[in-house]
């Protein structure tokens, strides 16, 4: 309400300074205290001020969210809350949102406008704030609270004229860090030389070295080189952004609308794809009578992703356009001489794929065509039936569907031979396949909602909420597929052949219900309390275990409205809150739905009964009739704290964690022998602790104002009972043992250089386990693994830990926002720290192993690639040589805008009109450039995913 607005802008102002304040300087006023304590935030199933929060909650608003232009707004989030672990492991277009977990407890439970929903493809620039409940506060969503929520608020209709903005942008995304391919000149030598390496007869050599050098020379026009990356990737691929919403309102009635389009094309040069979106939403709220309120949301998101038929994912190596690109060979061309007026493609040794430069060209190779769209309906109304008293009764509809069609082309490639002028063809598939499915999922959700508001002399306010939920979801799938195309030029199912076509179809439903009650108590606004209590039900369980309780408590204490610290340092202190609280959440997630209860499945290919193939059913294994929740107790202690006016602020928390009940299978504890398929039981748990802090400091000298803040947070989790054999060997209990133990342990060898001469080998007081001989197969350039127990044999005992898993332990960022008169720079500066991953998959033919490997005749103790042509690679991805910590610091985001003055826009009836550039990932320090890999490579796959890309944006700002 306006007059609550105007209430916010007096507190901690005298009379004298509001009596003398002008008009402008008021104006500032209620900005910066709209911004302070009396901020109100998104908490479950309401608002708070934040002055009242007594949980550990963390807010980030619009502006802070458009900062840069995001396709996925999980990216928004990185570096700016603390506590928040994120990770970008792509930069596929459509596919490259962060992964976000709360503490480390894994991923959140999302709530969009009140319903549990995704976000990331909600359009930035349509949400209003997105807040991040971290313990108790969490609690009130009981069963699904388990790893914490995030609330994301979309923007709604105000007071006041229609206001139209405008907001357009266009991008372009850069590689931040992928291995390069050879050339033909060193990718021969590298060949060549990693098979001498090996001891072999050189006459058998893949490469003589009078063909190397041809190679290099590039005078014979049948030892080519080709450059795979030029052909096939480019430096900069276009991105565009744009939308327009309308806001305004009256007494009566408020709106908003928005409409936005995304468009971002893949780095592959020929027919790589793009990455389609399309947002719409309408928010309305309407005054129907003086007590009577009604809200009707209705939103849609339509996706289509058109990419080439193999996969662009760290999925299996061996089928995606990234191992296609290190298998074609620099010493084939991309292209070959006419033939018959046409420019023959050339064959290039890719696995059978024919070479990246076809498999990444939907055209050619074929092509993966996705479409999604999600419809969202939500309607409410809200009766004050008296002062402080009202109900509420809200129902949402979610639908989405999603298509795909997958079809791969008949190819024939050739070879040619410039010495007999001969074209020699290489078919790569004999028959086009097409797949096709479908898929539509519902959700209903209905809530009634009653809310009580009373201030009792002065002194106490209470608070009560209590909730009645329902949430119902179902959904099928089709899919068919056929084969024996005659053209590619059809592809549609019903142009393939009926042998070998193959159709399926299932269906999937599931329901929760829930009872909650909420109590928040305030005793002159200096001492607060909150408790709540949820009870759920989950089909997921049988109906004896299927109701849990999830109570909470949290406690604050504002100290700086005491006396004793108002009038000592009260001119100091602005705001000192102690905030402490209790949590028990839980989780109903499990592989499949209704484990307990027993059923079958049915095989495709079953038995054969004359000539035909029946389907047969078989037993999905034993039930648990005793399955239940997993809970979680959360404990949490925290200070808030604001200095000068507020002009310095910060936030502290410390938590603990027990996680009990984890599902897990008695495949351990029991001998293999027992016969049959155990069901899940809530057997292990575990626990995490961790803290984090959030400081800033914020002024206004003259027209110059800035907001600089910094955030860190750490955490790690404990096995305290895990389901296992009762090891006796002590390395058994060293390693392996998981109860007592950290949950993310890495083991290996530990190396000291490489090998650089036979003397030091031939003298090793120990063997090399698993490699034939007394360590004959060992040669200068190998690495050298220390045998850490001191007995005759390097084996799987002289494993030490390592690292500490691939999920940062520290997060960091530094946020800084400055503004001279119509110039603004903002800067984001993210890093995570403890965390490991697996390089060795950067050893191939790529420019870092060739410029960094061991060579015979610099034969260099710490080169960065050992020798490649030797057994003692069985060790490379089990020892600190390729086992690498992963930390970096990187410029996450960096926007540069001015803001036109309004005296030059007035006749143009404008607003307000900004000019920006802005970019992302644009420098980043880490360990591992040198390797040119990307610290939020996923481990083990360094080369073989699409890579994170760093953009630079130019865009407009229009508000008519």
């Amino acid at each position: 309400p306006e007059n609550a607005i105007l209430q916010f802008s007096f507190v901690g102002m005298k009379t004298q300074e509001i009596n003398a304040a002008n008009s402008s300087v008021f104006n500032v006023v209620l900005v910066e205290e709209s911004i302070g304590i009396e901020e109100v935030v998104a908490v479950g199933y309401g608002t708070q001020k934040k002055m009242n929060v007594t949980g550990a909650v963390s807010t980030v608003k619009s502006q802070e969210l458009t900062v840069v232009p995001v396709a996925s707004t999980t990216n928004a989030l990185t570096g700016r809350v603390s506590g928040l672990i994120t990770q970008q492991q792509s930069g596929q277009p459509g596919s490259d949102a962060a992964s976000l977990s709360i503490r480390g407890f894994g991923n959140p439970l999302v709530i969009v406008d009140g319903v549990e929903s995704g976000f990331n493809n909600i359009d930035a620039n349509e949400i209003e704030s997105i807040t991040v409940l971290k313990d108790a506060s969490a609690a009130i969503y009981g069963a699904r609270a388990g790893n914490g929520v995030v609330l994301v608020s979309t923007k709604r209709g105000n007071l006041g004229k229609p206001t139209i903005t405008l907001n357009s942008s266009w991008s372009f995304q850069g590689l931040s860090n992928l291995l390069q391919p050879l050339a033909a000149g060193d990718y021969t030598r590298l060949s060549r030389d990693n098979y001498l390496q090996t001891g072999k007869n050189p006459i058998n050599a893949p490469y003589t070295e009078e063909e190397v050098q041809k190679y290099y020379s590039q005078e014979d026009p049948d030892y080519p080189s080709t450059n795979w990356f030029d052909v096939i990737v480019r430096p900069w691929a276009p991105s565009q952004q744009h939308n327009v919403s309308l806001r305004g309102g009256n007494e009566s009635i408020k709106y908003y609308g928005f409409a936005g389009y995304l468009n971002q094309e893949t780095m592959i040069k020929t027919n790589g794809g793009n990455y389609g979106r399309y947002n719409i939403r309408s928010n309305i709220d309407a005054k129907i009578l003086d007590n009577l309120f009604m809200n009707v949301d209705l939103s849609t998101i339509w996706e289509e992703r058109n990419f080439p038929i193999r996969s662009m994912a760290a999925n299996d190596t061996k089928s995606n356009v990234w191992y296609d690109l290190w298998q074609t060979r620099p010493t084939y061309p991309a292209t070959l001489p006419d033939k018959d007026g046409e420019t023959m493609l050339s064959y290039a040794d890719g696995n059978g794929t024919g070479g990246a430069h076809l498999s990444t060209n939907r055209d050619i190779y074929g092509f993966n065509d996705q479409n999604d769209q999600k419809i969202h309906t939500q309607a409410s109304l809200k009766w004050e039936i008296i002062k402080g008293l009202t109900l509420k009764g809200t129902f949402t509809y979610d639908k989405s569907n999603q298509t795909t069609k997958r079809f791969n082309n008949k190819i024939t490639t050739y070879e040619y031979n410039y010495a007999s002028d001969k074209y020699i063809p290489h078919p790569i598939t004999n028959s086009p396949i097409l797949n096709q499915s479908a898929t539509e999922a519902y959700i209903r959700t209905a809530q009634m909602m009653v809310t009580y508001d009373k201030v009792f002399a002065s002194k106490h306010t209470l608070s009560l909420l209590g909730v009645a939920e329902s949430i119902e979801t179902e959904g099928f799938s089709l899919y068919g597929q056929r084969e024996g195309y005659i053209t590619d030029q059809i592809p549609y199912l019903f142009a393939g052949g009926v042998e070998n076509q193959k159709a399926n179809g299932d269906a999937n439903e599931m329901g929760r219900a829930s009872l909650i009650g909420r109590a928040n108590y305030s005793y002159l606004g200096k001492y607060l309390a909150e408790a709540t209590i949820r009870r759920d039900g989950s089909a997921q369980f049988p109906e004896d275990t299927r109701w849990g309780l999830f109570p909470s408590v949290s406690l604050g204490w504002r100290l700086s409205e005491e006396a004793f610290v108002k009038n000592n340092i009260g001119n100091i202190v602005s705001n000192l809150k102690l905030r402490g609280g209790f949590s028990q959440t839980g989780s109903d997630y499990v592989a499949s739905n209704f484990p307990y209860m027993t059923g079958f499945g049915i095989r495709d290919l079953g038995y054969v009964i004359g000539e035909k193939t029946m389907q047969s059913y078989y037993s999905k294994g034993m039930p648990n009739p005793d399955l239940t929740w997993e809970t979680m107790t959360l404990y949490n202690l925290g200070l808030d704290f604001g200095l000068l006016s507020n002009k310095i602020y910060g936030e502290l928390d410390a938590f603990y964690r027990l996680r009990e009940g984890i599902l897990g299978t008695r495949n351990l504890s029991i001998p293999n022998t027992f016969g049959a398929t155990l069901p899940v039981e809530n057997l292990n748990s575990q626990d995490t602790r961790g803290f984090e802090f959030t400081a800033g400091y914020k002024d206004q000298i003259a027209d110059f104002k800035f907001d600089v803040a910094a955030n860190v947070s750490w955490s790690r989790s404990k096995w305290v009972a895990y389901d296992e054999p009762v090891y006796t060997d002590p390395d058994d209990i060293r390693m392996n043992q998981k109860t007592g133990q950290w949950t993310d342990r890495t083991f290996g060898y530990v190396s000291d250089g490489l090998f650089t001469s036979l003397k030091d080998i031939y003298y090793l007081p120990y063997q090399y386990n698993d490699i034939a001989g007394k360590n004959n197969s060992l040669n200068k350039g190998d690495i050298n693994l220390l045998n850490q127990n001191e007995d005759a044999v390097l084996d799987w005992r002289d494993k030490v830990e390592l690292g500490q898993g691939t999920t940062p332990h520290w997060m960091c960022g530094l946020n800084m926002d400055l503004q001279y008169k119509g110039f603004s720079l903002t800067m984001l500066w993210q890093g995570a720290f403890g965390f490991y991953k697996n390089i060795s998959t950067v050893v191939g033919s790529n420019q870092t192993t060739f410029n960094y490997r061991w060579t015979e005749q610099e034969n260099r103790p710490y080169a960065l690639i050992p020798r490649i042509g030797t057994n003692a690679g069985y060790y490379w991805g089990s020892s600190d040589y390729f086992l690498k910590p992963s930390d970096y610091f990187r410029l996450r985001n960096l926007s540069f805008g001015y803001t036109i003055p309004k005296k030059f826009l007035k006749d143009l009836k404008i607003q307000e009109l900004r000019l920006f550039f802005a970019g992302t990932n644009l420098i980043t320090f880490s360990s591992l450039n040198i390797y040119n890999i990307d610290p939020e490579a996923p481990s083990g796959n360094v080369g073989y995913y699409y890579p994170q890309s760093k953009t630079m944006s130019f865009g407009i700002n229009v508000s008519l």
